[in-house]
């Protein structure tokens, strides 16, 4: 996708944090939005933010059926951006099996729901671009980072087997992989951050990196390239490391 102007974009998970970022960013590129999480009044708010210009289609992920139901109101997508997520910090045996679930749920079953309606849907549209949110959470097992990093290690797979098996068609499967954002979401947090950025600056990083020709979106690349180095370490030197995180 080239650019903003007069294209349809549907932001799933645009109530707050980085999605309510997004949505101020690509209205000011000229972007016709459409905005969904399950809290319609902060939805409306936005909305009202951005002058009353953009389509408010409030719905619980984690309802199969209301997700079918969305894409019955819909005609026309560009651009599909999936930041619905959860996240419960701590150790693996502190976390209650419900939490774990409803991480579980969120961050992958619902974006399986979400593919099984859009790729018919953009193979009919004849195109169509889709987004999933990873994290650099998911690029090595982390102490403290069950089950949220196990989860975005599932997405980044899926996001790069979903382009591989989209190569023939006209479906651009794109990656974000953020490092630290201030969030409602970072905000559980206890331990430093290192680098962290503001949700502001990581939408203009997913509107850049969208609009460009790029696989993966990563941010911020002076925290970011590092860890990639680190996850290419063999395990000999990558758990020595790894156990210094967090102390």
């Amino acid at each position: 996708m080239n650019g903003y102007a007069e294209k349809t974009v549907w932001i799933i998970g645009a109530s707050s944090g980085i999605g309510h970022a997004l949505a101020r960013e690509l209205h000011g590129r000229g972007a016709r939005l459409i905005l969904s999480a399950r809290n319609q009044e902060a939805l409306n708010l936005l909305n009202i933010l951005l002058g009353d210009k953009h389509r408010v289609l409030p719905f619980d992920v984690t309802d199969s059926a209301a997700f079918a139901a969305a894409f019955e109101q819909l005609q026309k997508i560009d651009s599909v951006i999936y930041l619905a997520a959860a996240y419960t910090p701590g150790n693996i045996q502190d976390i209650a099996a419900d939490n774990a679930a409803k991480t579980v749920s969120i961050n992958i079953e619902t974006t399986f729901t979400l593919l099984r309606h859009l790729i018919p849907f953009y193979k009919k549209q004849g195109h169509g671009q889709v987004a999933l949110c990873g994290s650099v959470a998911g690029y090595k097992g982390l102490p403290g980072g069950q089950p949220y990093s196990a989860t975005k290690a599932a997405i980044i797979n899926l996001a790069e087997s979903l382009r591989a098996e989209m190569a023939e068609s006209n479906i651009d499967v794109r990656l974000i992989n953020p490092g630290f954002v201030k969030t409602p979401l970072t905000d559980k947090n206890d331990f430093i951050m290192p680098m962290m950025i503001e949700a502001e600056e990581a939408a203009k990083e997913i509107a850049d990196g969208l609009a460009g020709k790029s696989f993966e979106i990563h941010f911020p690349k002076k925290f970011t390239l590092p860890m990639k180095i680190l996850s290419l370490l063999p395990y000999s030197l990558y758990f020595p490391l790894a156990r210094l995180i967090r102390r």
